[in-house]
């Protein structure tokens, strides 16, 4: 039996265990995912007393710790299913724990005859297992473009009918299209796609600087978001004459991720880095994503540190504004490198000031068309801005840099006074992220000291489940 998605589904032993599978076949869900050529095994839950998955691909068997005793449980199907969709997520290993080498012995001995010597094991069975996976990401790369190929026939037949063909679909049609891009290893873009219809209901969504969906101005936001995609189609058609670091970009944000461990290989940048501002947001399935942003004392490079929490399970670290972290900083692949991850770090109490932002709008506007020249898809854009003043002006908030010039804000409206009464009349200086059309403000500087703009709380969550 080929241990496609859609066949390993076949293996629950019923359909509420199928359909909860799904919901564990992402790697944020687990704490450990490993493999060795022979099986896969993983641990999920509560790390004190993690529930201890693993699958037999001779048969295939499964073996569950959690108290469920139909089995396969839904954490074995979901293993597998995220193998068979993304099996870079799992580390190919020699030497198995206890648990897992411990039932993969006794199912040899059961299998084995009285007489039969069972064959020694050697690293032949990880390198296979490696090779296996490159294989797989080629033909990942085969099925991505196919899906892409499908999204831009889409694209092309809903422009030539308009946009206006869209009003009024049923969210089934939406459904069946992000599936199919899902089918295709294009979850970021399914995402994308499914939240399209919230831009057209009343108090939709804000796509690049709007205040929201359900207005005249739907068909704009709309268009822009779709604009996006088409140019990643395009990209991606051509993605063999693009340079290597926009190559990456758009392997990215098709979904393809770098494993840690490649990315923490190369050389990083050693600075104190200032923790500038933080946000987080809620992703599907109970997945929640933090950005949070640093700029370096010496280098002045402004580095984004992205990083997953499932259900009630904490962040690793706690990042306080203004504080300042010492360490090694490396960047991912990109043309227009921003988002890292820390080697090693140590958070100190020592003051630290930027020494400088940008002057004015048109030193800010420059830069960004400068990161948008090397990476079309580059967003959230970070903007450190010095000598503004927060004004009101028609409903709205916006900032006013030293040539009077506007730029307008997106914030929630007790924040957006709030950052009117820190500054008082005054030029302040502020930073936020830019989305291509406002800016979203997360913290101010007063006095050399710095002020929350954007409550950077835990967003409210689900209790976890293990069953």
């Amino acid at each position: 039996m080929q241990l496609t998605y859609d066949n390993i589904l076949t293996l629950a032993p019923d359909p509420g265990t199928a359909q909860r599978a799904k919901g564990v076949a992402f790697a944020q869900r687990w704490l450990t995912l490993e493999g060795n050529g022979r099986a896969i095994w993983g641990t999920l839950g509560n790390p004190a007393d993690p529930y201890r998955t693993q699958v037999d691909f001779q048969g295939p068997a499964f073996r569950c710790s959690c108290p469920v005793r139909r089995q396969p449980c839904k954490h074995g199907i979901g293993l597998l299913l995220l193998f068979s969709k993304n099996n870079d997520a799992f580390r190919v290993v020699d030497e198995l724990p206890e648990w897992a080498a411990t039932w993969l012995s006794n199912r040899d001995k059961k299998s084995a005859k009285p007489e039969e010597q069972l064959p020694t094991r050697t690293t032949e069975a990880g390198l296979a297992l490696a090779e296996k996976r490159r294989q797989n990401k080629e033909k990942r790369l085969f099925q991505m473009a196919d899906g892409l190929a499908e999204l831009e026939s889409w694209l092309t037949d809903l422009f030539r009918q308009g946009l206006a063909t869209l009003d009024g679909q049923a969210s089934s049609y939406w459904q069946e299209l992000a599936a199919r891009m899902v089918d295709a290893k294009l979850g970021t873009l399914a995402r994308r796609l499914r939240q399209i219809p919230q831009l057209m209901q009343p108090g939709g969504s804000p796509i690049r600087g709007s205040g929201g969906g359900g207005s005249a101005d739907w068909h704009e936001m709309v268009l822009a978001e779709l604009g996006d995609i088409y140019l990643l189609v395009k990209g991606f058609q051509h993605i063999g004459q693009l340079p290597e670091g926009l190559q990456d970009d758009l392997l990215s944000i098709a979904g393809v991720n770098f494993k840690k461990e490649d990315i923490l290989a190369q050389e990083g940048v050693q600075d104190n880095w200032l923790v500038t501002g933080q946000t987080e947001t809620a992703e599907e399935g109970n997945l929640f994503a933090r950005r949070t942003w640093f700029i370096g004392e010496e280098s002045l490079r402004t580095g984004m540190l992205l990083e997953f929490a499932w259900g009630t399970t904490p962040y690793e670290t706690t990042w306080r504004l203004g504080t300042v972290v010492k360490g090694e900083a490396v960047f991912y692949p990109s043309a227009y490198p921003h988002r890292i991850l820390f080697k090693q770090f140590e958070l100190t109490d020592q003051p630290l000031t930027v020494k400088s932002g940008y002057a004015d709008f048109a030193a800010f506007t420059r830069a960004y068309a400068e990161a948008l020249a090397a990476n079309p898809w580059i967003s959230p854009f970070p903007a450190f801005l010095e000598q503004v003043i927060p004004v009101y002006q028609k409903d709205k908030f916006a900032l006013v840099d030293r040539e009077r010039k506007l730029l307008p804000v997106v914030a929630e409206e007790d924040l957006g006074w709030k950052m009117m009464a820190m500054s008082g009349g005054r030029p302040i200086t502020v930073f936020g992220q830019w989305d291509g059309g406002a800016l979203k403000p997360l913290s101010a500087v007063v006095n050399g000291e710095f002020r929350l703009l954007h409550l950077a709380l835990p967003l409210p969550r689900n209790p976890w489940s293990q069953e």
